[in-house]
């Protein structure tokens, strides 16, 4: 089932003709699935996030103005025997430039703010804890028509330390 969900989506890809971030478009609208490692305070609990983020992107000047949201999942490192493992979420909401600077690569950066729930389970009660805190987001990519592949550091200050992300991001855009 799966092969076959993965050729519907690639023939589906190659045989549609998809107008997303020309630069004669104003507006484009897209998703991405995104996965990385992390690092930072958080990684003593974690070891990597995966999750779905929305873009919405407005052309000017040579690049795109976007806002970002979405939803990351953090997954727990091994846990010892007899232990409950800690579930993460990050929901960021960040604003910035895409500037693409050769016909199909891009740069770009993001700021903006990241909410975090962890919930903990001891003796059949989960717990959460919520921090949150300012984010950036350095990144490069190259898009091909509705396909877009990026790679970006994202950082969220928050107190103890900072989270961070190495993450790569799958994007269709519309």
């Amino acid at each position: 089932m799966k092969k076959l969900l993965f050729l519907v989506a690639a023939f589906a890809m190659v045989t549609v003709t998809v107008h997303a971030q020309k630069l004669s478009k104003k507006f484009s609208f897209g998703f991405g699935f995104d996965g990385g490692v992390t690092s930072g305070a958080i990684n003593n609990v974690y070891g990597g996030a995966g999750g779905l983020t929305l873009r919405a992107a407005y052309h000017i000047g040579p690049g795109f103005v976007t806002l970002t949201s979405g939803g990351l999942v953090y997954i727990p490192k091994s846990v010892a025997s007899g232990t409950t493992p800690s579930a993460g979420l990050q929901i960021p909401v960040k604003a910035g430039y895409k500037f693409i600077f050769l016909k199909h690569l891009y740069a770009m950066g993001e700021l903006g703010y990241s909410s975090f729930k962890i919930y903990t389970a001891a003796s059949g009660t989960v717990t959460s804890y919520s921090s949150s805190g300012f984010t950036y987001a350095p990144g490069i990519g190259v898009q091909f028509g509705a396909f877009d592949l990026g790679f970006r550091y994202e950082s969220t200050a928050v107190t103890g330390g900072s989270y961070n992300l190495l993450a790569g991001r799958i994007g269709f855009n519309f």
